[in-house]
């Protein structure tokens, strides 16, 4: 065992990159953006949604396409019950996970974790699976003369596996000016090589563990062993989310109304009247419902 013992969260999922066929794209946009949208996010532009200040990223490259979930963003779709079920959409199509980081918080002072590893590790190497990786640092020097910060491990390598610990409460303190209690946070990241799945962002014990320990962390004794291949056959639900759903989700959160709203009070009392008549113009206008008789859209608005 290299870092101490201490009391600590359990293991969560804190970032995930996954790409699909360019095929693949308009199915994913239509199913998964509707869902981060029920769960509170909003859509920023075409390729960003953001959900209580984390973001999701949708895009599309030559040749692929990309869903990018930061780790703010995945604890938000996982408190709102949403995030297994946009992974269940992902997985009823072809896809790969490229990027999974893992990660656990320990009750340990920042500066005692990147001692001990220092302690373990002098020639600057560490071993995480088959070959050893350079460890390199990025610290600074308290105000009370120790010295923290991050301890990488294959930090701007080739490595398919790697991982980092770092004082997390002196990162809050001097990003959010925050002040917590002791706290590091060991993070390990896997990249598509050793086959992460869909499932491991779901559970990511497993592979956090099989990774992480002995080299970093002590493996507890209840935790199974993982392989590339223990996701096959599993399933997730689906959430079926009904198009009215999605719709009223949408305007309610849209940035873009709301700016359309703040434009037209400019304008003065009758600037949102005439917004109003510019958006059913344009409604009119769209394919299949220039045609559309007074009477229904009149009918349709009550019926709402």
């Amino acid at each position: 065992m290299t870092l101490p013992d201490s009391p600590s969260t359990s293991i969560f999922c804190d970032w995930l990159d996954v790409t699909a066929p360019p095929s693949e794209e308009q199915r994913l946009r239509s199913t998964v953006g509707p869902m981060i949208c029920a769960a509170g996010g909003s859509k920023r532009d075409e390729d960003v949604y953001e959900i209580n200040g984390s973001i999701v990223k949708l895009m599309a490259k030559r040749g692929w396409f990309r869903l990018s979930f930061s780790g703010a963003s995945i604890r938000m779709l996982e408190g709102t019950g949403y995030w297994e079920g946009i992974l269940a959409e992902i997985g009823i199509g072809p896809h790969r996970v490229t990027r999974l980081d893992a990660a656990q918080d320990l009750a340990l002072d920042g500066a005692d974790a990147i001692a001990a590893l220092e302690s373990s590790y002098p020639r600057g190497e560490v071993r995480l699976s088959q070959r050893p990786i350079k460890v390199t640092e990025m610290l600074c020097t308290r105000p009370d003369g120790r010295r923290t910060g991050t301890w990488y491990a294959g930090h701007r390598s080739g490595a398919e596996v790697t991982c980092r610990v770092y004082d997390k409460a002196q990162q809050l303190l001097d990003t959010r000016g925050e002040s917590v209690p002791p706290r590091t946070r060991a993070e390990l990241t896997v990249r598509k090589g050793v086959g992460p799945t869909l499932r491991d962002a779901v559970q990511p014990e497993r592979i956090f563990w099989h990774y992480m320990a002995p080299a970093i962390l002590q493996r507890p004794s209840d935790v199974p062993e993982w392989s590339s291949g223990w996701a096959e056959g599993w399933t997730m639900e689906r959430i079926e989310l009904l198009p009215y759903q999605s719709l009223k989700r949408r305007i309610e959160t849209s940035p873009e109304l709301a700016a359309l709203i703040e434009l037209a009070d400019s304008m003065g009392p009758s600037g949102r009247q005439m917004a109003l008549r510019l958006i059913e113009k344009r409604f009119r206008q769209a394919e299949g419902l220039d045609s559309l008789p007074d009477s229904a859209l009149a009918a349709s608005s009550a019926g709402s």
